[in-house]
């Protein structure tokens, strides 16, 4: 039997309310860090050796054995020699035809013509014709006489709009400049006006990026300094993209790679603003900076930081261990195991993406760490939704732009990755027997095999991130194994009405609403980027934690969603039945909302009536009501049904899909009270068959009881299953 683990000038091009967040989110950075029980002038950061002097050009992400042994590559493949000749030619068609630089920033404009400067110095790399060579200078010399002429914005971009966008310019320039240094193509001079005018100003404005200390903003803004800095050898911003910039006093007041990898990574591996989306997005900036490092000598990808306090995440109590020195490596893993068995990804906050991606980087962390896991991502088409069931090994999926050839691994191996092998995730990530844990985070998943079509639940409850988090602890969603049949809320983004009035309200999620008002920071707030006061946190504590042989359970409460409620939710996994105990206790009268989101249709409903569901934030976009009483079976395809087995007032209705305004079925059961209970079951196909019952209620202990005459007991000691005789066949203990 496994053992139980437990425990208690603004740009004119953005719009105002993007301002506003990026604001917010500086107010709360700033706010989080003033109230750190230490702070970060006492963060042990060791100093990491940089060579002096740095090798010779190329070196920023690729050197002279890089591209030998990239040159050997396409030689020996086919395929590759193909692509890389048509690329050739294509890209000799634009000699005579290179952009003039704008004198006005107006868009993104500069971002086309330094991807072309790079195009060029690849052509240059993988032909040694200097006429490439000669285009890519042409370019980057025009912006000699006008870069610093560019103003800066009040969102810290000159040659773009925005720092997350200055970054990725500055990492094409600085390449194209790196790659044809030693070409001929560039004169001393040349290189003087270049760094001195271009690159040098370009650094400056990305040192001074709005977000200073965790967010993916600043993330990227050490990926460009970085750039810039081991491209010019320039050591003040080298010293900064490393260790982050401080006061006279020795405070950190500008963060580094040392304090990201210390307080924004967490000890799971789960990057703190805890959107997929935004984790994979800043992996890659960490990535940009980990290889401009490694062409100088210098070895981020296994360099150590001390942990911090903030790294504990949701495990404010560090139940599941304490911190220690950690690597980047992490952040890079916990993408994996944030997956059903199938790929697809629960989408938790600001986010669209909703299954695993390939990104540029996997390959460069399999020459880094050896893990054949890294190799089977790079492989990954862009095009799979559902990567764990349509694995495809081929080389020629790595390649989607002619420049991933800075970024491809020539001996890359096929690569493996299996749910089904145990791991540790960071310090005190977890999976096992197919199940997951990332405790600091806020994430559990459990799935009923590793097999991609099997059945598996995921509650996210961990701490409020930033302004990129949803008032949505102890929400849940399920996979039937072929698609997401009750999934999260497609949002809207930045801006749109909808991402205050629906995205960010805990009705639009599949958790419980207490008196029709969201849980906080949001609140009944009409801000959308509301964020905790100064000083207090909200996220749910892991509780209960066991992926056993027949059951596998997980438990959260949550008692800084609302000011006088304890909530708990605990979900068992049972074969591919769902066992769904949410525990609401007060010692006032509240009504409590449990929603649930369906993906397909309701096939039985109650008597219809006019909506909107209420005219509060959230409830207001939920119409075409029909309203029935608990307990019941609602069916709904494809193929699931959901068992409410205690009392209730039901109402089906439909909410909203996302940005297209789709709508999507939603139901939600309400109850009056103080302490109250919502048990349910969620059975697919073949389950469905027989009824599952509420054999014991109280407000200490709940049980069901299947149709195969099992019984699954809910209790504050933990979880127990009984056959039909009562004899105990499992048991999940909490420890107190």
């Amino acid at each position: 039997m496994k053992t139980s683990i437990s425990g208690a000038k603004i740009s004119a091009l953005l719009p105002l309310s993007l301002f506003l967040f990026f604001a917010i989110v500086h107010y709360c950075e700033s706010a989080e860090r003033e109230n750190s029980s230490e702070q970060t002038a006492r963060v042990r950061a060791e100093r990491i050796d940089v060579p002096d002097p740095l090798p010779a050009h190329p070196r920023l992400f690729l050197n002279t054995d890089d591209i030998e042994r990239l040159k050997a590559w396409i030689a020996r493949e086919s395929w590759l020699s193909e692509y890389v000749d048509s690329f050739v030619a294509k890209t000799r068609k634009r000699i005579d035809d290179v952009p003039k630089i704008s004198k006005e920033v107006i868009n993104r404009e500069n971002r086309d013509v330094s991807m072309l400067a790079n195009e060029f110095a690849l052509a240059y790399v993988l032909t040694d014709e200097r006429v490439f060579a000669d285009a890519a200078a042409k370019i980057l010399l025009s912006y000699v006489p006008v870069y610093e002429s560019y103003p800066v914005s009040n969102i810290k971009g000159k040659a773009m709009p925005s720092t997350l966008n200055e970054a990725r310019w500055a990492g094409d320039y600085a390449c194209a400049y790196d790659l044809i240094y030693n070409s001929g193509a560039l004169s001393d001079d040349d290189k003087t006006a270049i760094e001195s005018r271009v690159l040098k100003p370009c650094g400056e404005v990305l040192r001074i990026c709005n977000h200073k200390t965790r967010s993916n903003w600043r993330a990227r803004a050490i990926a460009g300094v970085g750039i810039v800095g081991f491209c010019i050898n320039d050591r003040e911003l080298i010293d900064e993209a490393l260790h982050g910039y401080r006061d006279e006093q020795g405070r950190v007041v500008r963060d580094g790679f040392v304090q990201h990898v210390s307080r924004s990574i967490l000890n799971d591996g789960i990057f703190y603003e805890r959107s997929y989306g935004y984790q994979a997005f800043t992996t890659d900036s960490y990535f940009l900076l980990l290889e401009a490092a490694r062409g100088s000598g210098v070895d981020l990808w296994n360099h150590e930081s001390p942990g911090h306090p903030l790294d504990a995440g949701a495990d404010v109590e560090r139940t599941f261990g304490p911190s220690g020195f950690k690597s980047v490596k992490p952040i890079f893993d916990s993408l994996f195991y944030r997956t059903f068995s199938d790929g697809t990804v629960s989408v938790v906050a600001n986010a669209s993406t909703d299954h695993f991606l390939s990104w540029r980087y996997y390959d460069a962390a399999w020459r880094a760490y050896r893990d054949p896991k890294f190799a089977f991502a790079a492989r990954i088409p862009r095009s799979s939704t559902r990567p764990w069931a349509e694995p495809n090994p081929s080389d020629t999926t790595r390649l989607r732009t002619a420049t991933d050839l800075i970024w491809l691994e020539p001996d890359l191996p096929e690569g493996h990755f299996d749910l089904e092998d145990d791991a540790t995730i960071g310090l005190n990530g977890i999976h096992t027997n197919g199940c997951t844990l990332l405790p600091s985070g806020g994430y559990a998943v459990l799935r009923q095999s590793a097999k991609p079509g099997a059945v598996g639940v995921a509650m996210t409850f961990g701490r409020w991130g930033s302004g990129h988090s949803h008032a949505d602890k102890l929400s849940i969603v399920v996979s039937d194994g072929d698609r997401k049949a009750i999934r999260e809320v497609n949002y809207f983004g930045y801006g749109a009405e909808e991402h205050l009035t629906w995205d960010s309200q805990t009705i639009a999620h599949n958790t419980v609403t207490v008196d029709e008002t969201s849980q906080a920071p949001q609140g009944n707030s009409h801000d959308e980027w509301a964020i905790p006061p100064p000083g207090e946190i909200v996220r749910g504590r892991p509780l209960l934690f066991y992926p056993g042989e027949r059951i596998k359970v997980f438990r959260a409460d949550c008692t800084d969603a609302y000011e006088d409620v304890r909530l708990e939710r605990t979900i068992v996994l049972i074969d591919s039945v769902i066992l769904d105990f949410y525990l609401c206790q007060s010692a006032r009268e509240h009504t409590y909302d449990y929603a649930m989101h369906i993906e397909g249709s309701f096939e039985n409903r109650g008597d219809g009536r006019k909506g909107p569901l209420s005219e509060s934030f959230g409830y207001r976009h939920i119409t075409d009501l029909h309203t029935s009483s608990a307990p019941q079976t609602i069916r709904f395809a494809t193929e699931g049904q959901i068992d409410l087995l205690t009392p209730g007032e039901v109402t089906t209705g439909l909410g909203i899909l996302g940005k297209e305004e789709k709508q999507r079925p939603v139901l939600v059961v309400r109850q009056r009270g103080g302490d109250v209970a919502f048990v349910s079951a969620i059975r697919f196909d073949e389950t469905r068959d027989g009824d599952v019952t509420l054999s014991e209620f109280s407000s200490d202990s709940q049980s069901v009881t299947l149709p195969s005459g099992l019984t699954v007991t809910s209790a504050p000691s933990g979880v127990t299953l009984r056959d039909a005789a009562g004899v105990v066949l499992e048991e999940a203990r909490q420890e107190k």
